[in-house]
């Protein structure tokens, strides 16, 4: 979600990939947009025109699919190209470089949530444990006690709090296998994928733990980690796969688009198994597509408004629900005609929130990420 490095790290830089972080992004923020809307004007649910969309931006969870795609992706294939460019994988600099850009807006945020709207505001509670939130335990917190908390804004950094828990296993399980050498890292991406499998089987009654639990969404970092080693090392499927003709390539991206938005008609009951790994595999074709560059079937990148929402979307993603639990309590949108009203709740929460992210950004996420320790190659 958040580990594209800035443009003075050693490794290549997928321009594309920016633009692509930002509309994960912006499906997430469509799904609460709609969510609040719902809640705002409960008799939009009867509106045939409103439904429509719903069927659309309802999906907008799967953003955090992608991210986690794209997470495995880059982080995996950004170790090796430090590997092969330095001689070695130094995990105290990545963990490092990790904490810098992760830390900061998730602990900002809980700060909020925790320490700050409680002295601001009288009647705020939650049932989320600061604990569980500041152990990086947010995603099996949500499944505790996520069901009974109104408060939005402590439920989206569950994402994160997998993400790093992600970091620290795949650092140092990288971090030993390159010291045994003869073992690739897919037999072990092959036992976590097959784990994964397992647990959803065993839980697929369980909405809640499939959707939070690290092991039930492990298959989308892990087919980040694949595409990130086969792209590396030149594989011939991935090879494959980017020489397809622009007909089959636009056939992908139709189909997928399908799947997506009938993802909860087919994959109902015991189904649900599979979900991700049938989604994972649409979204791992995109990023294939994507790190092509000016070759893609359509390259995003050329859009340069998503490159720069893009660089600060990790604050559009952190932010934005902080943003509408304030719209909330502050405006009564309820006053106004349903159309008026749902415009300027657009309009105002998605303006705050890249104004707030872009602040974030450049006051304190880009000062933070200046101090990545820098590479001197060939150490030992």
């Amino acid at each position: 979600m958040y580990n594209q490095e800035p443009e003075n790290f050693h490794t290549v830089y997928f321009p594309n990939l920016d633009a692509t972080r930002f509309l994960a992004a912006f499906a997430v923020f469509t799904l609460h947009f709609s969510n609040e809307i719902r809640a705002i004007y409960p008799n939009l649910t009867e509106a045939s025109w409103f439904n429509v969309i719903y069927i659309f931006t309802g999906k907008g969870g799967l953003g955090v699919n992608f991210f986690f795609i794209l997470s495995g992706f880059l982080i995996t294939y950004l170790i090796l190209q430090e590997r092969k460019q330095y001689g070695q994988f130094h995990l105290g600099r990545f963990l490092i470089r990790r904490t810098l850009r992760i830390w900061p807006l998730y602990f900002i945020i809980g700060g909020i949530g925790f320490f700050l709207f409680p002295l601001i505001f009288s009647d705020y509670t939650t049932f989320h444990q600061a604990e569980n939130y500041f152990l990086f335990l947010a995603n099996f917190d949500e499944i505790w006690y996520g069901a009974l908390d109104p408060i939005n804004f402590l439920t989206a950094p569950w994402s994160v709090s997998v993400e790093e828990q992600f970091y620290l296993f795949w650092g140092f399980a990288l971090f030993l296998l390159f010291r045994l050498k003869k073992f690739h890292p897919y037999s072990l991406i092959i036992v976590l994928y097959l784990l994964s499998f397992w647990f959803r089987f065993e839980h697929w009654q369980d909405e809640r733990v499939l959707y939070h639990h690290t092991l039930a969404v492990a298959q989308d970092i892990l087919i980040g980690a694949i595409i990130g080693i086969a792209l590396f090392e030149g594989q011939r499927w991935i090879k494959w796969v980017q020489n397809l003709n622009q007909g089959w390539v636009l056939f992908g991206y139709v189909f997928g688009f399908f799947l997506c938005i009938a993802k909860n008609k087919l994959f109902m009951g015991e189904m649900v198994i599979f979900e991700r790994f049938i989604l994972s595999l649409f979204f791992a074709f995109v990023i294939i597509d994507q790190v092509k560059d000016e070759k893609a079937f359509y390259p995003l990148g050329m859009i340069l408004p998503f490159n720069y929402l893009g660089k600060i979307s990790y604050g559009l993603y952190m932010y934005h629900l902080v943003v509408m639990f304030l719209m909330t309590r502050w405006v009564d949108f309820g006053d106004l005609p349903v159309y008026l009203g749902i415009l300027l709740y657009f309009v105002i929460s998605f303006g705050l929130t890249v104004g707030i992210a872009s602040l974030s950004y450049y006051f304190i996420e880009s000062k933070l990420l200046s101090l990545k320790p820098k590479h001197r190659k060939h150490e030992t």
